[in-house]
């Protein structure tokens, strides 16, 4: 394992809707993630290149659904 100076190698676990999961894998409701907290997409190694491709997917996963929740909050 070597030290990566772009891209974090571990963090916060995520799910295809970019929720933040627990311990135990359930999501925690109305909390997302994305880009470099993030690390259990690609494990202990990453594809090159795939930083700045996990950051702008899970990115805009995370604020559309963020968005959803923030719209809810205001009905």
């Amino acid at each position: 394992m070597y030290p990566w100076i772009h891209y974090t190698l571990g963090g916060l676990s995520i799910n295809t809707d970019a929720n933040c999961l627990t311990t135990s894998g359930q999501p925690v409701p109305n909390l997302f993630a994305a880009g470099q907290i993030t690390g259990n997409v690609h494990g202990e190694n990453r594809l090159g290149g795939c930083g700045l491709t996990d950051a702008f997917v899970f990115g805009r996963i995370a604020g559309q659904n963020a968005a959803k929740f923030a719209k809810s909050l205001a009905q």
